[in-house]
């Protein structure tokens, strides 16, 4: 597991606000398509919300270094109601507070993990470096 994340940390920054950038993009672009309405039905919206934006935030948490987390959270839980509102436009789609509380949730809950890991991949960065 240690090499995993050595491998992931030797990854451009770019890499993962690359990434980022495709889930947001695909986000509201795919959420806009017909194929959308009723991809996940009810309960597997709310695991597919949480998925999603537990990924969106580590590939920012890693794209930004870890540096500002609060920022990070706020960014990532503006994105989810962006796109509940979005949402709240489309045919046959709904905005829902719980899929936004869920998209929120999801990114703390996944800044707060990779925050308190810090100091271990700070320690597998060191490592890296002297390598």
């Amino acid at each position: 597991m240690r090499d995993f994340f050595l491998y992931l940390m030797r990854l451009p920054r770019s890499f993962y606000l690359l990434g980022a950038t495709t889930l947001v993009v695909t986000l509201f672009w795919g959420g806009s398509q017909p194929f959308a309405v009723g991809l996940f039905p009810v309960p597997y919206d709310k695991l597919a919300h949480s998925l999603y934006f537990a990924t969106l935030s580590l590939l920012l948490w890693f794209g930004t270094g870890g540096r500002w987390p609060v920022l990070l959270f706020v960014a990532v839980s503006a994105i989810g109601g962006l796109d509940e509102l979005h949402q709240g436009t489309l045919p046959g789609r709904v905005a829902d507070v719980y899929d936004f509380l869920i998209d929120a949730l999801a990114a703390g809950l996944t800044i707060t993990v990779l925050e308190w890991n810090k100091i271990a991949l700070g320690e597998l960065q060191r490592r890296m470096s002297k390598a």
